[in-house]
C-alpha cells in the first residue's frame, strides 16, 4: 500500500507542474449620494500566477452614475475600463 500511495503522490506532484495557476486580488467601492443624483465607484485589482504564462495583472475601474430631474427623468451612465499587463 505505501509504494502504491508513493507512486500516486510522484504522479500527482509531475502532473501539477504543467497546470499551476494562483492568484490573489482586492477590490475597493464608494458610493455618493444627494439631491437628485448617485454616484458609485469600484476598483479591482487581480494578480494571477500562471506556469504557462507567468505573471500578469488586471485592474478594472467601474464608475456609475444616477442623476434625477425634477420633473422626474432619470438619466444613467455606467463606464468600466480594464488594463492588463
Amino acid at each position: 500500500m505505501p509504494r502504491i500511495l508513493r507512486a500516486f503522490s510522484a504522479a500527482m506532484h509531475v502532473l501539477g507542474l504543467g497546470g499551476c495557476v494562483g492568484s490573489a486580488g482586492i477590490s475597493t467601492w464608494g458610493y455618493q449620494s444627494g439631491p437628485g443624483y448617485e454616484t458609485s465607484n469600484a476598483q479591482e485589482s487581480r494578480i494571477q500566477i500562471d506556469s504557462a504564462q507567468g505573471l500578469t495583472r488586471e485592474a478594472c475601474s467601474s464608475v456609475s452614475r444616477r442623476q434625477i430631474a425634477a420633473s422626474g427623468g432619470v438619466s444613467e451612465a455606467d463606464r468600466t475600463t480594464c488594463r492588463s499587463y
